[in-house]
């Protein structure tokens, strides 16, 4: 296999870790929204665990296609992929300072 076809491996690798980050990150705020008993809060987490599934999928079909040979420039996949953790962080900092400690 050339370089460029195992940095390619590479990549589509770390798209599918992402994958799989993005969705235990996004069940980690599902199980908040569920046993946090705050309703008011309710939305925020379960915008999160939105945000994290469509992660997950952008994750997945980068990989795909990085897989059937695809290798055009990423870069929105990218910036769409920083979008979404930027936007998860500070819903968790916002959950962070506004859940009521039980």
């Amino acid at each position: 296999m050339s370089r460029a076809g195992l940095a390619a491996e590479r990549t589509a690798l770390a798209w599918r870790r992402t994958a799989v980050a993005s969705m235990i990150t996004g069940a980690l705020f599902l199980n908040h929204a569920v046993t946090s008993g705050w309703r008011p809060a309710l939305i925020a987490p379960i915008g999160a665990a939105i945000a994290m599934a469509a992660l997950a999928g952008l994750s997945y079909l980068r990989n795909r296609s990085l897989h059937e040979g695809r290798h055009s420039h990423g870069g929105w996949v990218v910036a769409a992929a920083t979008a979404a953790v930027v936007s998860v962080a500070v819903i968790a900092v916002g959950i962070e300072f506004t859940d009521p400690v039980p």
